[in-house]
This record gives C-alpha cells, sequence and structure tokens, in this order.
C-alpha cells in the first residue's frame, strides 16, 4: 500500500482498474486489490468472525458514543476500531456455539475524568428508569458542566437508549423508554463526557433493571 498526493490520477476512492483509492484522516492512500483465498478457513478463523460480527453489530448503534468514548486513542486505530478492539479481547464470552457479549465488561467511553460517584438506578412509572448519583464536581478534572451519558440496552429487541442532557451537578436523571421496553431486563451503564467532548471518564457498568 502506497500513499499519495494529487497527481496524474488526482484523488480518488473505490476501485479503477487493478487498485483501490481511499483515504483516511486526510491521508490518500492506494492499494492492489486483494485476491480471492482458495483457503478453507480455519476454526479459529471462522470463529474470529463470528465474535467480531457480534462486537461490530453490537457496537454499531453507539457508534456516535464511542467515537467520542474512544477519542484519546493515539496511534493507527480510529476510535471505533479501538472500542471494537477492546470488546473482541474483553467483553466476549462463550464458544462458537453461543458466543455472547459480556455486558459487565462493556466499556463505551475510557478516560481520565472521574467517574460517576456512587451511581444507581431504579424502575421508575411510566416506562422510565432512574438515575442518580453523587456531585462529585470538586474532584480533580472534573467540572459542573460535565455531561451525564446515560445508556440502557435491551438484549431482546437489541436496541440502545441513551440521554445526556443532565450535568454532573444534576445528581439525578429520568431516562425514558420505549415501550416494547417494558417488562424486559434492561442493562445500564453511564459516563461523564465533558461539556466540550475532549475529556471523558471510562464508562461504568450499573447492573440490570427490569422496566415497569
Amino acid at each position: 500500500m502506497a500513499t499519495y498526493k494529487k497527481g496524474i490520477l488526482g484523488v480518488f476512492s473505490g476501485k479503477v482498474g487493478t487498485v483501490v483509492g481511499s483515504s483516511w484522516k486526510g491521508i490518500s492512500y492506494m492499494k492492489s486489490l486483494p485476491k480471492a483465498s482458495s483457503k478453507t478457513p480455519s476454526r479459529l478463523q471462522l470463529d474470529q468472525r463470528l465474535r467480531f460480527g457480534l462486537v461490530t453489530s453490537f457496537l454499531k448503534p453507539i457508534q456516535t458514543l464511542t467515537n467520542i468514548g474512544y477519542g484519546s486513542v493515539k496511534g493507527s486505530l480510529t476510535a471505533y476500531n479501538a472500542a471494537v478492539s477492546y470488546h473482541l479481547n474483553a467483553a466476549v464470552v462463550g464458544d462458537a456455539s453461543n458466543f455472547e457479549i459480556d455486558y459487565p465488561r462493556v466499556i463505551f467511553s475510557r478516560g481520565e475524568l472521574p467517574s460517576p460517584a456512587v451511581p444507581s438506578l431504579l424502575a421508575g412509572a411510566g416506562a422510565e428508569i432512574n438515575f442518580s448519583w453523587a456531585d462529585n464536581s470538586t474532584a480533580n478534572l472534573a467540572k459542573p458542566t460535565d455531561r451525564a451519558v446515560l445508556l440502557v440496552y435491551n438484549p431482546v429487541t437489541k436496541e440502545f437508549v441513551f440521554d445526556d442532557t443532565a450535568t454532573r451537578v444534576s445528581a439525578g436523571a429520568v431516562l425514558s423508554l420505549p415501550p416494547n421496553f417494558i417488562g424486559e431486563t434492561l442493562h445500564a451503564w453511564m459516563a461523564f463526557f465533558a461539556s466540550d467532548d475532549k475529556q471523558v471518564s471510562t464508562s461504568i457498568y450499573l447492573g440490570t433493571v427490569v422496566a415497569n
């Protein structure tokens, strides 16, 4: 693979003849088309494909969060790829017959901001989840304006709901859920994002709650 500047071909993306052009982080790349493999994939390769598909399908709906939450990652990985890499290595359990996401190990943000203090959640009436936490806005790096990012996942419907309208000093917030979440066991997480999204806390798994 080679990098290139505008020249006789100009900058292009997609397939042209036997090469493929693309751009990443403002750098243009050109590489040869991959050759189709005639080898039968190994069991290990098949397992890795299953694990990768599970992780990407799980994370894709919250990519806007992980792009911020893993934004401080350095090197060649994008924020989303860093999130995928972590979950492939740390948050997949089971075997090829039943790979699953280990929800307590899910981390949608990793950073240096102080995490939520004494967080808790409780099912409220009318398809709502009540989140609460202690105001620790005087802790190192923390600010009163840090946004509280509340995330809930329904493993039956494979849907996420999140809210970020409360702040660190609010010490609580109510997350409204869609009707199809009622009666289901939901998984919940929480983190703080700075108001400019340049700093984040490492997210915390809060456990499960059954929506009323």
